[in-house]
């Protein structure tokens, strides 16, 4: 089957993904005992469920007392499961599977024990690579309960020393809320009550998609021991009505623990009219398969406009997290009057709340925009966009919201096609999406292999998506909206040595250093040889270059007098450089 084929077929054949229900964890919180993962304060930078960029933030953000270098304790017996090594996300990690059906992980340390990092180092030999994500229960390493395992640190996309700790239901991968345990609670106390700092208000269609253009903000005040919404009077949502719409909240909440000014994430909301509850939010576990849904959870562009992070009571059809006991926060403007309460909770059980009345003077006889569907692209449906040389196809559940038909073409002499512009960079997607280009026509001998596709955003930074060639059209997948252009990388990676050069003496050095440097399509592997002995090499993100350490398992490759250093490096497209240089010890 070509891929062609398989493009067109996909838009009969395409299955939305289904979501999931929230169902309580039958796992004993108040009576597990667990160590902690540090014999010191544990005090949080951030906590479960806080809400990050395209994610849920899925464990404890302990604080390491702004350095380096603290002692990591295993929380229980158990066998080191998944060991991790990256210049990015996790960084250096571990994770250990224990008896009671519970995995913990620890992330962003700046070194492991000796024996973990033996074990480390195995699996990046036999793969010689410096990266690596391994499966390794097998390999049978046991450690117990409080034994050390590590340091912390600031490995990967950390941006400050600090221990990111999980806990995983072993048996689903689902991450759990460690303060949910009473063995952490007791360790981390907590008395400060959530913040409510403000209540927006949309018109929604009957699927729950906001109305472009149809809500409105309010700043809360909390005055003489209570929250008041527009100084107290009711809200008039008539300025927001349109046909065939209802009416919808999401609240800009957040909670701080006792210890610390950091901003973090409130654990359970309610949403009640009278005495009847519409809508609950619990986030008690996170499945990781659904964790970028909360681009549909939140408002983003509320996010992206003003940076807050505000919870929609009301959900959509492309949203499966297992969050929601209940979701019924669409209110029909004809009985939308009325006493309302939003109830915030944080895991400690302390509790803000504010109660507000609503009121519609009237009804408004605005047209609805979603009712135009010829303008709009629906999460719900496959969505294809279809010219002569340039098309998309989107999967159900690709998006979050409708998106407007924005489209463009522009010519230009900068890249082989025209650029084709649809939607806006900074509204996320769910999914991947396929993207096709039409090739102009090519020389005999054109390293048709090697082409791609470039996605600009609206601030001009430009990435790159490798493609396949079939039948004149270059395909790729992206998860980015903005210009989409035709390009071809067939330049290699450049290799530049920073304190080493031929005929360098090296004795006195702890390690030797480069960049590696792509010019398209980005690095994508990396070794290091010396007497054709492969070296552990590695890249500082933060410094933005590469490290030989000449250390106790590489200085035995060594002899004295001239040793030959082999490197390569290979690009996302195949394009590879290697290079030898002499060097004397």
């Amino acid at each position: 089957m070509t891929k062609q084929f398989s493009f067109l077929l996909f838009i009969l054949f395409s299955i939305s993904a289904s979501a999931q229900g929230y169902v309580e964890k039958d796992i004993d919180f108040d009576n597990m005992d667990l160590a902690p993962p540090m014999k010191i304060p544990l005090i949080l930078a951030g906590n479960f469920g806080e809400m990050r960029s395209n994610h849920f933030h899925t464990g404890l953000d302990i604080k390491t007392k702004g350095v380096e270098g603290q002692n990591l304790y295993s929380i229980e017996e158990g066998v080191v499961s998944r060991v991790r090594v990256s210049p990015w996300g996790y960084g250096l990690a571990v994770y250990i599977d224990h008896p009671n059906g519970l995995t913990s992980l620890y992330a962003h340390m700046k070194s492991f024990s000796p024996a973990i990092d033996s074990l480390v180092y195995s699996v990046q030999k036999e793969k010689e690579t410096y990266v690596v994500d391994e499966n390794v229960l097998d390999r049978g390493l046991k450690v117990k309960r409080e034994e050390f395992i590590g340091l912390s640190g600031n490995s990967g996309s950390s941006m400050a020393a600090h221990l990111h700790f999980e806990l995983r239901e072993t048996k689903t991968e689902h991450v759990l809320n460690p303060l949910k345990f009473k063995c952490y609670q007791r360790k981390i106390k907590d008395s400060t009550k959530p913040t409510l700092k403000g209540i927006k208000v949309y018109a929604v269609n009957e699927k729950g998609y906001m109305v472009p253009g149809r809500s409105k903000y309010y700043h809360c005040k909390y005055v003489n021991g209570k929250y008041l919404v527009n100084n107290g009077a009711p809200i008039d949502v008539s300025g927001i009505v349109t046909d065939n719409s209802y009416l919808g909240f999401a609240f800009h909440v957040v909670d701080k623990l006792d210890a610390a000014h950091n901003i973090c994430g409130v654990h359970n909301t309610f949403l009640s009219k009278g005495d009847e509850t519409f809508h609950e939010q619990k986030i008690d576990y996170i499945d990781f398969s659904y964790n970028r849904y909360l681009n549909s959870h939140q408002d983003y562009y509320e996010f992206k406009q003003n940076k807050r992070n505000v919870h929609k009571n009301f959900k959509t059809p492309v949203n499966g997290l297992p969050i929601y006991p209940k979701a019924n926060g669409l209110f029909d403007w004809t009985n939308c009057a009325g006493n309302y309460k939003f109830k915030a909770f944080d895991v400690h059980g302390n509790l803000t709340s504010i109660n507000f009345t609503i009121k519609n003077t009237g009804t408004s006889s605005l047209s609805n925009p979603l009712d135009e569907t010829q303008n709009y692209f629906y999460p719900d449906s496959v969505n294809t966009l279809i010219y002569d040389d340039f098309q998309l196809l989107f999967e159900e559940g690709s998006f979050y919201e409708p998106l407007e038909r924005i489209f463009r073409i522009d010519s230009t002499n900068r890249y082989m096609s025209h650029e084709f512009t649809f939607s806006e960079s900074e509204i996320p997607a769910n999914k991947y999406f396929d993207v096709r280009l039409k090739t102009p026509k090519l020389p005999d001998n054109f390293p048709i292999s090697k082409l791609g596709i470039g996605v600009i955003s609206d601030k001009g930074y430009l990435s790159y998506r490798s493609g396949q060639y079939v039948d004149g059209w270059v395909e790729s997948t992206s998860r980015s909206f903005g210009k989409f252009v035709l390009m071809v990388d067939s330049v290699p990676p450049v290799l530049k040595p920073l304190d080493f050069i031929e005929g360098k003496v090296i004795s006195k050095y702890r390690t030797m250093e480069l960049k590696i440097e792509d010019n398209l399509s980005g690095v994508w592997k990396y070794r290091a040889y010396i007497n054709d002995e492969w070296c552990l090499m590695y890249y500082n993100r933060k410094k933005k270059k590469y490290v030989i350490p000449l250390d106790k398992r590489s200085k035995p490759n060594l002899v004295k007098g001239e040793n030959k250093v082999r490197i390569n490096a290979l690009d996302s497209e195949g394009n590879k450089v290697e290079k030898i240089w002499t060097v004397v010890y």
